[in-house]
């Protein structure tokens, strides 16, 4: 049974690491932090998903809140960082 918390313990923090990943990725300009970004929040949202559908009936969508929230919230951040200055008259 420890051995089951263990592997729940180390699946969540994947997906709470790959939000954080992308979000701190997000802040950087470069091509290939731009690229990490996209990726880890694809990850964080995909699976934060998923924990929110299997464990619906419980706490889930708690528990999915902050993963697919950090992954929407970088691949925004990368966005918004990409456009250019407005051009002043």
């Amino acid at each position: 049974m420890e051995s089951l918390a263990l592997l729940v313990t180390v699946i969540l923090l994947a997906v709470y690491g790959s939000g954080f990943i992308a979000f701190i990725s997000s802040w950087f300009r470069n091509r290939v932090s731009e690229i990490v970004t996209y990726v880890f929040s694809t990850v964080s949202i995909l699976s934060g998903a998923l924990i929110g559908i299997s464990l619906r009936e419980g706490n889930g969508i708690f528990v999915a809140l902050l993963p697919m929230s950090l992954g929407i919230i970088s691949v925004w951040n990368v966005r918004r960082r990409k456009k250019l200055p407005a051009e002043s008259s």
